[in-house]
């Protein structure tokens, strides 16, 4: 797994605050040559538009639908992502039934005090309610978890069973390098115990779709391919 795939899994559509439509994301994904594209609009957030418990199946169907059209070209994977600030989000009223119907789920601002995210000890609660595989989207892990050492956050990720996102949207930077450069130690320690995603965070862009050739050169140089989710 990993290796021979090219993955973005961090997209938002018309069902959140993207501009597009999620056939044109993964039919723009399925044009670039990508294997695997995730739709993951922002859920049950007030911190945006955002996709409601009331239009998740629309939103669910849409994206089967996607799946089996494009079957044997890409692979669509349905997911969402999670704002874990509790002044935005009532985390413990997510509908976790319907959260067991996705493929994945990202949670963003997880031990981030600049944007108020409850820290990892507090989401336990939470993680333990849900089935599918679960993630970081656009972490600093080096400011996010500053004091713990890059053994230490593997295994606080490798037990709870989370992967980790690089991401390459520009926001996502600090001092010119993106999260995951600034944390090249840390995720060097994640070879065999910590799975990774890619995601461009595509809202108003689609030439974003395709834009992870630069994280796939950071996980060849660390030689981590095969620990790809995908």
């Amino acid at each position: 797994m990993g290796k021979g795939s090219v993955i973005n899994l961090h997209t938002h559509t018309t069902f959140s605050d993207g501009l597009f439509p999620p056939e044109a994301i993964v039919e723009r994904a399925a044009k670039d040559g990508l294997t695997h594209i995730g739709i993951t609009d922002h859920f049950e957030t007030s911190k945006v538009a955002s996709l409601k418990a009331g239009d998740f199946w629309t939103y669910l169907r849409r994206i089967e639908e996607l799946r089996r059209k494009y079957e044997g070209t890409i692979e669509v994977l349905a997911g969402v992502e999670i704002d874990v600030n509790p002044e935005r989000c009532a985390l413990d009223r997510l509908p976790f039934d319907m959260l067991g119907e996705l493929d994945f789920v990202l949670f963003e601002y997880v031990n981030d005090e600049a944007n108020d995210g409850d820290d990892m000890e507090d989401l336990d609660r939470i993680l333990s309610k849900i089935s599918v595989p679960m993630g970081l989207a656009h972490s600093d892990l080096k400011s996010c978890f500053a004091g713990m050492g890059a053994a230490e956050i593997a295994d606080m990720l490798s037990s709870r069973d989370l992967f980790a996102e690089l991401n390459t949207a520009l926001p996502y930077r600090r001092d010119g390098m993106t999260f995951y450069e600034l944390a090249e130690d840390v995720i060097r320690g994640f070879k065999g115990k910590v799975k990774l995603s890619i995601g461009t965070d595509i809202h108003r862009r689609l030439l974003e779709v395709s834009n992870v050739e630069a994280a796939y050169r950071f996980i060849r140089r660390l030689d981590l391919e095969d620990d790809l989710l995908f």
